[in-house]
């Protein structure tokens, strides 16, 4: 998932022609990007097909019904309910572009993060460096 403009907000979605997703996300012409919380690996796993090819995926977590259709995930680090405005074939995948008609923030929700094969989370800070500690950093 990506931005792709603010005005109107738009986002995009890499989705493999093969999987799950993409037939119902053609049909419907509906989709909504959950931003996941760290404490929803397991969730992320799932849909990964690291639980099993054969899961219910929407079995792990709670989940709800938004105004598109689109099921949504409670306690997501953000939610995004889109249609679809466009499509762009890429050979295995395809890029849907959506409008976004919903949004959705959790406060205070530090999001997953996945990279170099593993799930991982931000490291915390406690707090914010006074400005004589930033300045003996540089000088």
């Amino acid at each position: 998932m990506s931005s792709v403009c603010a005005s109107p907000p738009r986002l995009l979605v890499c989705v493999n022609k093969n999987g799950m997703s993409y037939e119902k996300i053609k049909a419907s012409g509906v989709f909504c990007v959950n931003v996941l919380s760290e404490s929803q690996d397991v969730v992320a796993k799932s849909f990964a097909g690291m639980l099993g090819k054969d899961m219910d995926r929407f079995s792990v977590g709670h989940w709800h019904t938004l105004k598109t259709g689109s099921p949504a995930l409670q306690d997501a680090a953000a939610i995004f309910d889109c249609t679809v405005a466009e499509t762009i074939d890429q050979f295995s995948h395809t890029i849907f572009l959506g409008n976004v008609l919903a949004a959705w923030s959790g406060t205070g929700t530090d999001t997953l993060l996945y990279g170099a094969k593993r799930f991982r989370t931000l490291r915390k800070v406690m707090a914010a460096p006074n400005e004589a500690e930033v300045e003996s950093l540089y000088f």
